[in-house]
């Protein structure tokens, strides 16, 4: 019955190959199929001849939601044009930034999954669609610079984009720069089903404005926008509000954004990426945590400066650990600890099978896996008598405090959750690659087999991981902590050569 009805559906689909609503509701009933009856769909929906444009779109939308194969988003990509819905190509960006984060291990595989979409020509052909705006430029003079901070979604400091941007606001006072912080809450697309073949969509963290705090006394405007509107309207206020700001310089937080093509024509750029990786936007002054790091990995982009600029993370300080008794937990088992949105597509079957097998072993370990929504059914995660679930906690560190080992799965992801575990004086076990292993140095895991030999020595021994762990803790305040006077003299050292640089670039265009 299930597979009639979806040929079916795929009938209507072929009549009207333009509604989004029926390409969702056949994907639905595809959902319910299995084995050779989904299959015989799949193969159906790829065969069927339609029109390039939107109903190609829909179809490709749907098929990277059906098969997981990312080659759909790049077929999808290459249905857009100048003439693509500005909303309809930041839709198809998320999504496809999202997959390449949650489902890559490797800074090499997402930087692969994104090039194949042609990320920057995306982003242009949203940003050709923005008004032509001439800024003028405001004399030098001798006072404070005038910084506009871009960043594309600001939420609550639970996400990485908003926490960086509130560390920068906070080290970068108003004794320091003139600063107005913008942000378009670009994943935030109206109907956004409307754009989409399939029903998936990248579901935008709502804005909190009471955790928007600065870190120390000081004020710093900051310009949200009524995301009822469309992304291209918002863009164009952002467009307008930073061009009559008049900024010296602006300083984008985050990885990409269509705006930074258009600000890039007429302002110095830094780039704060929110990855390991460099921006994927035209930046004069990339801020690297590794001043080896390859700044000429994005195609079609401009090869920017690297300025040396590991400072990420604003530390928490002194915290009273939870209990371990108010979460059932006995006092004396080694506790592992792992954290993220994305548990259950990061933790891979082949992965998580080494850390049952590891539980297996060690009847005195338990694992808490913090992070995980209330809605993620039980099959999608590890199941153990010593795994535990909670969900995302407002205040982690309290957490991480009353554990032994911080558990990084190999991902891109995870950065945030390790400096906090870094700073609480945890060993973090880690691949030595994404957001997480940069961060260790020599403590980072260069294979899967050194990664559990690396733990099991640190369940065994627990004199060893409390001494990574301090070398850790001692690791984080050299190289992290955004709270250090170095922090504020470099982000002011790196706006002067994104202007010198600036200013070449310009001259250069002249002749």
């Amino acid at each position: 019955m299930n597979l009639m009805l979806a040929l079916d559906t795929l009938e209507s689909v072929k009549r009207c190959a333009q509604s989004s609503l029926l390409w969702q509701q056949l994907a639905i009933q595809v959902g319910t199929l299995q084995g050779d009856a989904r299959q015989h769909v799949l193969d159906a929906i790829a065969a069927c001849p339609l029109e390039p444009g939107e109903a190609q779109w829909l179809r490709c939308s749907a098929m990277a939601e059906l098969t997981h194969d990312t080659e759909w988003y790049a077929r999808q990509a290459g249905q857009a044009s100048a003439t693509t819905a500005p909303d309809a190509l930041m839709s198809l960006l998320g999504l496809a930034w999202h997959h390449a984060l949650a489902r890559t291990q490797t800074p090499a595989a997402m930087m692969q999954s994104l090039q194949r979409i042609d990320m920057p020509r995306l982003q242009r052909l949203v940003a050709q669609q923005l008004p032509q705006r001439q800024a003028t430029l405001p004399a030098k003079s001798t006072g404070r610079l005038r910084i506009a901070i871009y960043t594309p979604h600001v939420a609550n400091p639970t996400h990485g984009g908003t926490l960086f941007t509130l560390n920068v606001m906070s080290a970068l006072n108003e004794d320091l720069a003139e600063l107005h912080t913008f942000a378009a809450q670009e994943n935030n697309i109206p109907v956004v089903g409307s754009y989409h073949g399939g029903n998936e969509a990248v579901q935008p963290v709502i804005v909190q404005p009471e955790t928007l705090q600065l870190k120390r006394p000081g004020t710093c405007e900051l310009l949200l926008p009524d995301v009822e509107f469309s992304v291209r309207a918002r863009l164009v206020q952002m467009q307008q509000a930073i061009d009559e700001f008049a900024p010296d310089v602006v300083l984008f937080v985050g990885f990409s954004s269509p705006l930074i093509f258009d600000l890039y024509e007429r302002y110095p750029v830094v780039g704060l990426s929110v990855h390991a990786l460099p921006p994927l936007v035209p930046v004069d002054v990339w801020l690297s945590a590794d001043p080896e790091g390859d700044a000429a990995c994005w195609p079609g982009l401009p090869v920017p400066r690297i300025f040396n600029f590991p400072y990420r993370f604003w530390p928490a300080g002194p915290v009273t650990a939870i209990a371990r008794a108010a979460l059932e937990l006995p006092a004396s088992a080694t506790l592992l600890i792992s954290v993220g949105f994305r548990l259950e597509v990061e933790l891979t079957p082949q992965w998580h099978e080494r850390m049952l097998q590891l539980l297996e072993r060690h009847p005195d370990v338990h694992w808490l896996l913090v992070g995980v929504h209330e809605n993620i059914p039980s099959h999608a995660l590890p199941q153990h008598l010593r795994i535990y679930r909670a969900p995302l906690q407002a205040h982690i560190e309290a957490w991480l405090a009353m554990s032994d080992i911080f558990i990084n799965p190999p991902r891109i992801g995870g950065g945030s959750a390790v400096a906090l575990a870094m700073e609480q004086g945890l060993a973090v076990a880690s691949m030595n690659t994404g957001d997480g292993g940069d961060k260790l140095g020599p403590y980072g895991a260069s294979s899967v087999d050194d990664y559990f030999t690396q733990l099991q020595s640190w369940i065994e021994q627990p004199s060893l991981r409390r001494e990574v762990g301090a070398a850790l803790k001692a690791r984080f305040h050299e190289r992290l902590d955004f709270s250090t006077p170095q922090v504020a003299q470099g982000l002011l050292e790196a706006c002067n050569q994104a202007m010198a640089a600036f200013h070449q670039r310009k001259e250069t265009a002249r002749d």
